[in-house]
């Protein structure tokens, strides 16, 4: 059994209902899937869901493409408390496609981070292009004790240093489909060398399918894919990388067994 720390589950994103989506992670052995609303339109959607399906946990955030648009940090806030949310974000920096200035993501990311503080909740983290000003803004979060509750950096395909950087704060690293893509030995060495206590395993669905469904839209019952090579690339077995990746999910969001 595993889990999915990672992915959206918006009905937009599947050609068939969500139910049928979330029922092939259960017979894959997925044991819970952390989904994402990082959109403040996919909220309602999302609360909705956690109150129909038991495997799912949530996190609810605004992501920096959302940045240039006038947000409200109290209706994030009323979500994250009345769902029961583990975790806020995803939420964070993208100079890549994101059409918001840096200085409108960094504000935004910013009331994000000191809301996960004031909360006792972990981050989610987001970050492309944009590794220089998010090592600076998580220094400086972690010297004002605003990371005491843990974050992630989700997806992560970063440096080496970077990777060093957000372990002596706390911080995990979740690997996705992209260490199975043929192209990606920088990113599967890096995490040959991030600790065992400190990986996370996600999907990320629907997008970045692991091999060998790549090209076809991502769901949480691959992560299983993800997992096996991860377990390769450390040079242990699949059980007993459930079982670090399972205990590791368990102490950053703070959960029992379900």
């Amino acid at each position: 059994m595993t889990i999915d720390s990672h992915c959206h589950l918006d009905q937009e994103d599947y050609t068939e209902p969500v139910d049928q989506v979330i029922q092939r992670a259960l017979d894959a052995d997925v044991e819970h899937v952390l989904a994402v609303a990082c959109n403040p339109a996919d909220f309602d959607e999302l609360a909705q869901q956690l109150k129909t399906y038991p495997c799912l946990y949530g996190a609810f955030g605004i992501h920096p493409e959302y940045a240039h648009m006038e947000q409200d940090i109290k209706n994030l806030k009323k979500y994250i408390k009345q769902s029961g949310a583990v975790a806020v974000g995803e939420c964070g920096l993208d100079y890549h496609e994101a059409e918001a200035t840096r200085e409108q993501q960094q504000s935004l990311f910013q009331a994000q981070i000191d809301l996960a503080h004031e909360l006792h909740l972990p981050l989610m983290i987001h970050a492309r292009d944009a590794e220089g000003d998010m090592r600076a803004l998580l220094r400086q979060a972690y010297k004002e004790g605003k990371l005491n509750d843990g974050f992630v950096l989700h997806c992560f395909s970063g440096s080496l240093d970077m990777a060093k950087e957000a372990i002596k704060m706390g911080g995990y690293l979740s690997a996705s489909g992209v260490i199975t893509f043929k192209n990606a030995d920088r990113v599967r060495e890096v995490f040959t060398e991030i600790p065992l206590e400190n990986l996370l395993v996600e999907t990320d669905a629907p997008y970045l399918a692991p091999h060998p469904f790549r090209g076809k839209p991502n769901e949480p019952a691959y992560v299983q894919h993800t997992l096996t090579k991860l377990a390769e690339i450390k040079g242990i077995s699949e059980k007993e990388m459930e079982k670090i990746t399972t205990q590791n999910f368990n102490r950053l969001y703070r959960r029992g067994n379900k």
